[in-house]
């Protein structure tokens, strides 16, 4: 990642740009739809990020950690949209839901079935909202916990007590639909 982004900002590589966003523009739109709950000002919301990054690429060097930089971007202008539209002034973590929860295939999850996908895609629904959205930061795109504090400016021990309540819960709730799973594929 580093590579294109000193590609980015030195050589003003649209081509690096293009993979760059490739990378990171479905987990953003998930995270923004989680707030906005539209898709169509998701994306917009999304691009809008991009763009900005893209006009001020000659700064980009200057951004600690571009994770945390792309998700609280998404984050404010999403909470801007809201103040606009709904005369809100902060946005509730507890009104939040990531309907959208994504398994990307990797290695691993190539082996599951569609069916146990289900079940666990089921389980990650029924988390409380806060739980959810915490959950897929951290498991699902790979932020760190510090990262996902700072970015829904919440302390580090929540976000741990949030995940630890996620596995608890997703251990419950999975328990019985693996023990079925298991005795089937014997």
């Amino acid at each position: 990642m580093q590579l294109l982004l000193h590609r980015i900002q030195f050589e003003q590589d649209e081509t690096a740009f293009r993979e760059f966003y490739k990378e990171n523009v479905f987990k953003l739109f998930q995270f923004a739809f989680a707030f906005i709950q539209n898709k169509e000002l998701a994306e917009e919301i999304v691009n809008d990020v991009f763009l900005s990054l893209w006009n001020q690429r000659a700064r980009i060097s200057d951004i600690r950690n571009i994770n945390v930089y792309l998700y609280v971007s998404v984050k404010n202008t999403a909470a801007n949209y809201i103040r606009k539209n709904n005369s809100r002034k902060n946005i509730d973590l507890e009104r939040i839901a990531s309907d959208h929860f994504y398994l990307s295939p990797d290695p691993e999850q190539v082996l599951i079935t569609e069916e146990l996908k289900k079940i666990i895609e089921q389980s990650i629904n029924q988390l409380p909202p806060r739980c959810k959205l915490i959950f897929k930061l951290v498991k699902e795109d790979g932020l760190s916990s510090s990262e996902v504090a700072e970015i829904l400016e919440i302390s580090y021990k929540t976000v741990k007590t949030q995940l630890t309540i996620a596995l608890q819960k997703l251990e419950q709730s999975l328990r019985p639909s693996l023990k079925e799973y298991r005795f089937r594929l014997r």
